[in-house]
């Protein structure tokens, strides 16, 4: 019983210093990277607080329905940060780029039959789908958002609501890390989800990846 409460722990440890420091590096790479995010201090500050809030949702929910999806296989399935992500992921944002390789949830699927890979395999899209409904979510935000001012003004015929802008920014940031997260990890390559899925059915992989591509487009131009 100890044991298992010092590794829920540890898993925990693990998840929040990969939510903070991914958080950190997303917010430097909306602040404009190395060359724009030192330049104020307070921006940047801002930026990362909008980014923690949305890797939070966009990232905890990725490797929880992943690591949910897996235990309701009978698999064990549990969270480890990957040190060498943290730095690419922190370096990345400096150089003005998004990359997310900060950890992930290990998965034992036992024998290696054909039944398990498939489970395997459902296991993995479980992530990519929750950060594409998540993506829909901030999208619908957004929009509304955005345009709320608007439509109460057009109403009433002259009040305005004024929606704070850092709301605003936040509810793109999301559609754009939630857009980002599910095609990056949809990618049939190495030991990432899409490989997983690819394997398992390349019709629901090309599904899910075409899905993708969609939707980061659109969001890319809102």
């Amino acid at each position: 019983m100890e044991i298992q409460k010092e590794n829920f722990y540890q898993e925990i440890l693990e998840f929040a210093v990969s939510v903070v420091w991914l958080g950190i590096a997303f917010g430097i790479y909306f602040a404009g990277g190395a060359a724009q995010a030192f330049s104020s201090m307070h921006t940047l500050g801002i930026d990362i607080l909008e980014s923690l809030f949305v890797v939070f949702f966009a990232f905890v929910l990725h490797e929880l329905a992943h690591r949910v999806a897996a235990r309701r296989y009978g698999f064990q399935a549990v969270y480890h940060v990957w040190i060498p992500g943290l730095v690419m992921a922190m370096g990345a944002a400096l150089l003005g780029f998004l990359l997310a390789a900060p950890g992930g949830v290990y998965i034992s699927i036992g024998q290696n039959t054909a039944e398990n890979r498939a489970k395997m395999g459902k296991a993995a899209l479980a992530g990519p789908v929750v950060n594409m409904v998540l993506t829909v979510v901030f999208t619908v935000l957004f929009i509304v958002l955005n345009s709320f001012g608007q439509i109460f003004k057009a109403s009433t015929g002259a009040i305005t609501i004024q929606i704070p802008q850092y709301a605003i920014k936040t509810a793109s940031i999301g559609a754009l890390i939630n857009a980002w997260l599910a095609f990056f990890n949809l990618i049939p390559w190495g030991n990432f989800d899409g490989q997983k899925v690819f394997q398992w059915n390349k019709r629901v992989w090309t599904i899910f990846f075409i899905g993708s591509v969609v939707l980061f487009v659109l969001v890319f131009f809102l």
